[in-house]
């Protein structure tokens, strides 16, 4: 068997353990297309070996390129991959990317393409699924941030730190990492704290601590767009005169998509991968592979997939209310 792999949107530590799990799992040859659905359409493909796929398993450095596009696809070019695929011998084509990727998965597969796929972004914010690759990772890149300015504000108390960080249209980056990184506050666009509150709220944590973090999603202020940074430059403004501090800011943006992955990471593409073989080697077709929320990867329709927000009525969000984080 030849299985193809293809990545599209932001990249993410933790794709080269999925992608070695499914040659390993398969026990088949793998074919790697670089640069995302540009990359299939101008059929830039090569084999690699499970010799080298090992050796990059739980390395930070990609072992494929990935890709955007603005551009949607017309019919004959669905109809001229699923040519160059066939052309290759590949049996069957996987993709890891966002909501748009999989999407598009669903269409290639009237052409005959036998398609799976799995959330891969940062922003965790595929429906349905409780866990994307590389959101562990990027979670604990926060973690080792916080913990850094944790340390100079006890050098120098009474500092108010916010970090500014990716997530899109979705604040469940920010949520998470504000739990996993004991921050004193999560802005994320699901839940707007007026600005009267939120600054009594930095006042009163200043006064029983060193410092306080505040860890802001890049779409909390309504001004983002893809490629937009500065959300808190705008908060910042508003903010400052209400608390009578000065806010040093952080913008942590594209370096939270790489990083030695964690071994949450390894163990939940581990699982994807077990999921997406058994459901090849037992005649399914055009599936995506989803993680439910207790864990259990499980096989849904490609049609379903789009985007999430975070979900006020889950357990996260429940206990970061609790925590008097949002």
């Amino acid at each position: 068997m030849r299985i193809a792999m293809v990545i599209s949107g932001g990249d993410v530590t933790g794709i080269n353990n999925f992608v070695f799990q499914i040659g390993r799992l398969a026990q088949a040859e793998m074919v790697i297309f670089d640069g995302g659905i540009p990359g299939l359409l101008a059929n830039n493909h090569r084999d690699i070996s499970q010799r080298d796929l090992l050796d990059f398993a739980i390395a930070p450095i990609p072992v494929m390129q990935s890709g955007r596009t603005q551009k949607k696809l017309v019919r004959s070019e669905y109809e001229l991959i699923a040519r160059q695929l066939k052309s290759a011998r590949i049996d069957v084509l996987i993709m890891a990317g966002g909501d748009g990727s999989l999407q598009f998965l669903h269409i290639l597969s009237e052409s005959g393409v036998n398609c799976f796929g799995v959330g891969m972004t940062i922003d965790n914010d595929v429906f349905g699924s409780d866990y994307t690759l590389g959101f562990s990772t990027a979670c604990e890149q926060v973690l080792k941030e916080v913990a850094k300015l944790r340390n100079t504000g006890r050098a120098l108390p009474g500092r108010v730190f916010m970090l500014e960080l990716l997530g899109g249209y979705c604040g469940e980056l920010t949520l998470q990492s504000a739990i996993k990184s004991n921050a004193d506050i999560a802005l994320i666009p699901e839940c707007q704290i007026p600005l009267p509150q939120l600054a009594q709220r930095i006042t009163q944590r200043l006064a029983e601590q060193n410092s306080v973090v505040i860890l802001c999603s890049e779409g909390y202020t309504r001004e983002y767009s893809p490629g937009f940074q500065g959300a808190i430059d705008t908060l910042i403004k508003q903010l400052e005169p209400l608390i009578g501090v000065r806010v040093r800011k952080t913008i942590l943006g594209y370096g939270l998509r790489n990083g030695d992955p964690t071994c949450e990471e390894i163990y939940q593409g581990t699982i994807m991968a077990s999921e997406v073989v058994r459901c090849i080697q037992s005649g399914m077709r055009n599936k995506a592979v989803i993680i439910n929320g207790s864990n259990k990867p499980i096989p849904i329709d490609l049609i379903s997939m789009q985007k999430r927000l975070v979900d006020i009525d889950g357990h996260h969000y429940k206990l970061a209310k609790q925590l008097n984080i949002v």
